[in-house]
C-alpha cells in the first residue's frame, strides 16, 4: 500500500474484513419515542440532555456495519464533524432552523469523545461570512462591534436552548473535559487544496469502482485539504427545502466543502463560480454528487429539530420555519436522504442527486434495501411547502425515431443526461423546420393511477397514452418543464407514452413528467419509466 495516503489505508483494510452486502440501517427518532428516558411532544422546545438522548438513540438504532458508530472510528484517527452553518445572525437570509441546530453538533460531539478512541475531533464547515483573519470587508459579521465568524459568534442561549456560547467555546470545553483528545475548528472556506506555487489547484472526481466519474459541467473542481485527508467524516446536516434540487440534506451539505476564497466573485462570498462553472441546464445536482465524491460520508446524523419550508434561507413567510422534533442517523448517505425526501413529502425517486449517488455505487435509494429502525416515517410524514418551481425527475429513457411512422421496434433507445431531450443533440446535428420525429417511453404502474402529464416542447407536439390522443400543442418559445399540463389515467402494468413533434425550429426539444394527482410537481408514486 505504499503511497497511499492515511484515510485510503484505513479505507483499504476496512473494505477487506467487510461482511457481505445487506440492508443499511437507518436510526429515526422523534421526540416523543418511547424508549427515550423523558418523552415529549413535537412542539415542545427540548434542552440539550433531551437532544442528546435523542441523537444517541439515533446513532444505536441506525448502528454501521461494524456494529456501532464508535466501533468504526479507527483509533487514533481524525474525526471531521460537518454541520451546516451557512449563516450567522443578523444575516439576511437567516432564520431559525437554516443552520444545524448547535444541540445535534454537540451531541455528535461528545458521542466521539466519550465513546471513540479518536486521536483528533474537527468541526469543519464553510459559510457565506467571512472569517476574522479575511482582510476583506463585505459579508462580514459584526457582534456588539466585534467582527466574529463562526467559531467566535455568540448564540446566547435563546436560539437553542441548553446551548449557550460559541462554538470555540463548545471546542475549549471539549478539551477540557478530553484532555487526552484534540479538539478544533476549521473553516473550509479558507482550506483549497493549492499547489507548489500556492495557486489553487483543482482536483479531479475520482471514479467510484463500476467506472461512473463526474456529474457536473466539468470534472474537475477546488476542494479542501480537510474533506481530502481526513480519516473519518460524520456529516450533520439540517433538514429544509432547497429550490433548485428539492431538499438540502446530507448530500446537499458537501456545498459547504467546496472553499469559497477560490469560488467566489470578486466583493462576493457565495460559491457564484461552482454554479456557473459546474451546473447542467441549471441544475445543480451533479455538483452535489461531485462534491461528495471526494470524500463520502463515513456516517450522517441529520438535524430534524427546525427546519425551513419553501426555500433554503429565509424568505420571510410567517409560516415557514417547521417543527419536526427528529433525529435520524446512518452510514448510507444516500438513504439517509432518502428517508429526509419522504419525511418532507417528496418521491425520492424526483432527488436526481439520489441517482447519480446510486450509481456511483454511494448507497440505496430503494426502500427495500433500507431498514429503518425506531420510529415509523409513515406516521412523522409530512407535507412541506416545496419550491415555488419545483418539479420532480423527468424521464430519462426514451425511444426516437427520425421517421415516426415505423414500427415502434425499430425505434432508437436514448438516454438523456438531463429532463430535457434535445432532439439535436441524438442526431448530432440541427433540425430541418417542418422534420417530423418521434418519442416514446413506457410507463409501469403498480395499479390504476390518476396523474397529471406535464410535458414541455418547442415544437408542434401530439401526445398519446395507450394509442388514445391526450394533448396537442405547440411552442416556439423557450421551453420549461410542465409548461403544457393534462390529466390522464394509468392502466395497471405497462402504459405507452408517445409523442408526435414537428420542428418549428433547429432546435426541437421535448420533456415528460407524469405528477400525482396534487399537481404538485411530484412524480405519481407507484410508476417507473423504461425505453
Amino acid at each position: 500500500m505504499r503511497g497511499l495516503t492515511r484515510r485510503q489505508f484505513l479505507a483499504a483494510s476496512a473494505a477487506v474484513a467487510a461482511p457481505p452486502p445487506s440492508r443499511t440501517r437507518v436510526g429515526l427518532v422523534h421526540s416523543a419515542h418511547k424508549r427515550l428516558p423523558r418523552p415529549v411532544p413535537v412542539d415542545h422546545p427540548l434542552d440539550y440532555d433531551l437532544v442528546r438522548d435523542m441523537v444517541w438513540k439515533a446513532i444505536e438504532y441506525g448502528r454501521p456495519r461494524a456494529g456501532s458508530l464508535a466501533a468504526k472510528i479507527r483509533p487514533g484517527s481524525w474525526v471531521v464533524i460537518k454541520p451546516n452553518i451557512v449563516f450567522l445572525r443578523p444575516q439576511g437570509g437567516y432564520r431559525s432552523g437554516d443552520i444545524t441546530d448547535f444541540r445535534v453538533t454537540k451531541a455528535v460531539l461528545e458521542y466521539v469523545a466519550r465513546n471513540s478512541r479518536a486521536a483528533r475531533v474537527t468541526v469543519a464547515e464553510g459559510g457565506t461570512y467571512r472569517s476574522v483573519r479575511d482582510p476583506e470587508e463585505s459579508l462580514v459579521v459584526r457582534q456588539n462591534g466585534v467582527r466574529v465568524d463562526a467559531s467566535s459568534f455568540d448564540w446566547g442561549t435563546d436560539e437553542f436552548p441548553g446551548f449557550g456560547g460559541s462554538l470555540g467555546g463548545m471546542l475549549a470545553g471539549f478539551s477540557e473535559r478530553f484532555p487526552g483528545k484534540k479538539f478544533d475548528y476549521i473553516d473550509l472556506s479558507y482550506d483549497a487544496v493549492r499547489d507548489a506555487s500556492g495557486a489553487f489547484r483543482r482536483v479531479e472526481v475520482p471514479r467510484s469502482p463500476n467506472g461512473t466519474g463526474a456529474f457536473g459541467a466539468r470534472p474537475d473542481y477546488y476542494v479542501t485539504n480537510t474533506i481530502l485527508n481526513c480519516d473519518f467524516l460524520i456529516n450533520v446536516p439540517v433538514m429544509k427545502i432547497h429550490r433548485q434540487c428539492g431538499i438540502t440534506v446530507c448530500m446537499k451539505n458537501y456545498v459547504g466543502t467546496a472553499p469559497r476564497q477560490a469560488y467566489a466573485a470578486p466583493d462576493t462570498f457565495h460559491n457564484v463560480n461552482l454554479h456557473s462553472q459546474h451546473e447542467v441546464e441549471d441544475r445543480i445536482d451533479g455538483f452535489i454528487a461531485d462534491l461528495t465524491a471526494f470524500h463520502p460520508a463515513d456516517y450522517s446524523v441529520v438535524d430534524a429539530i427546525r427546519g425551513l419550508q419553501h426555500a433554503e434561507h429565509n424568505n420571510r413567510r410567517p409560516d415557514q420555519m417547521i417543527r419536526g422534533n427528529m433525529v435520524f442517523a446512518g452510514e448510507d448517505i444516500v438513504a439517509t436522504d432518502a428517508l429526509a425526501s419522504l419525511l418532507m413529502g417528496f418521491n425520492p425517486w424526483d432527488m436526481d442527486f439520489l441517482h447519480m449517488g446510486v450509481q456511483r455505487e454511494m448507497g440505496a435509494m430503494d426502500f427495500g434495501r433500507i431498514e429503518i429502525v425506531g420510529d415509523e416515517p409513515d406516521r412523522l410524514r409530512q407535507r412541506w411547502g416545496k419550491p415555488r418551481d419545483w418539479y420532480g425527475r423527468c424521464n430519462r429513457e426514451w425511444l426516437v425515431a427520425s421517421e415516426p411512422d415505423r414500427d415502434l421496434a425499430g425505434w432508437a433507445r436514448y438516454t438523456t443526461p438531463v429532463d430535457t431531450l434535445h432532439f439535436a443533440r441524438w442526431t448530432g446535428s440541427a433540425m430541418p423546420t417542418g422534420k417530423t420525429l418521434g418519442a416514446a417511453v413506457r410507463v409501469r404502474a403498480e395499479g390504476h393511477r390518476k396523474a397529471v402529464l406535464w410535458m414541455g416542447a418547442v415544437g408542434a407536439v401530439s401526445a398519446s397514452l395507450n394509442g388514445e390522443t391526450v394533448l396537442q400543442q405547440e411552442s416556439r418559445s423557450r421551453h420549461r418543464i410542465g409548461q403544457f399540463r393534462q390529466p390522464v389515467e394509468l392502466r395497471p402494468g405497462e402504459n405507452l407514452l408517445q409523442f408526435r413533434l414537428t420542428a418549428l425550429t433547429e432546435e426541437p426539444q421535448l420533456s415528460a413528467l407524469l405528477a400525482g394527482s396534487r399537481n404538485d410537481g411530484d412524480t405519481v408514486e407507484g410508476i417507473r419509466y423504461s425505453a
